[in-house]
């Protein structure tokens, strides 16, 4: 017999509970957070990011297609204008630091980062995957360091439209990890769906985690122009 929408989603986040403490104890955050990271560091894990975000639109768009519930496609949308402006504020970035914009725009992501891949394999399944393990799992872990990495931008890497980049994330995370929590408690409503979208969000997280891991080992733990950790951009 199913759980309610309530109880599934109180259940689920027990489950997730484990790798959200790991993903958010990376490396990751705290070199950013503690303003430990080059000006080149910044630029390469902002490319990082740009080739990841850059394919955003695309999947979403297809999540929208095959969406047969219409108040989760008019949400979906609203989601899809939100995000697509996030790249340019990277490409912005590039120029503020005195960087051909071209060098964010052919940036390819690391093998390790597979998210994408997987978001784009999720639009053949049902929509309550696609929120697990975007919205539910991905975003809603994403909210417990949005804020500090806005912080830590504006005291420590403070080009315009990075801050601007950062601080729209930290607004906008908690909407979009909420419209998981809608789609599941009011979708996810039979075993077979809860079993479904339990096993996206989980898988959705350890992904992040070994795209995070991935980036840490090469752009941080191992940057090769001194072995590690750099001093604050100034």
């Amino acid at each position: 017999m199913p759980m309610s929408g309530d109880e599934f989603v109180e259940w689920l986040d027990g489950e997730l509970e484990p790798l959200r403490r790991e993903a958010s104890a990376s490396l990751y955050f705290e070199a950013w957070c503690g303003g430990k990271l080059s000006k080149e560091q910044v630029f390469e894990l902002m490319k990082q990011r740009y080739a990841y975000l850059r394919e955003i639109p695309h999947i979403i768009a297809a999540w929208i297609e095959h969406c047969p519930y219409v108040d989760v496609q008019q949400k979906y949308i609203s989601y899809l204008h939100e995000e697509a402006p996030h790249p340019e504020y990277l490409i912005g970035f590039a120029k503020e630091m005195g960087r051909d914009p071209e060098e964010m725009r052919q940036a390819v992501l690391i093998p390790e980062f597979t998210t994408p891949y997987f978001y784009y394999w999720l639009s053949r399944g049902h929509i309550v995957e696609v929120a697990a393990a975007n919205n539910f799992g991905n975003e809603r872990t994403n909210t417990r360091k949005g804020r500090g990495m806005y912080e830590a931008t504006v005291k420590y890497y403070p080009y315009p439209s990075l801050i601007k980049f950062f601080e729209d994330h930290a607004e906008e995370e908690g909407d979009h990890a909420n419209l998981g929590v809608y789609v599941l408690k009011k979708y996810a409503t039979t075993d077979e769906l809860q079993k479904k979208a339990a096993l996206a969000a989980k898988k959705s997280l350890q992904l992040k985690i070994l795209g995070q891991n991935g980036l840490c080992e090469r752009f941080i733990k191992n940057w090769p122009l001194n072995g590690g950790l750099h001093a604050p951009v100034t």
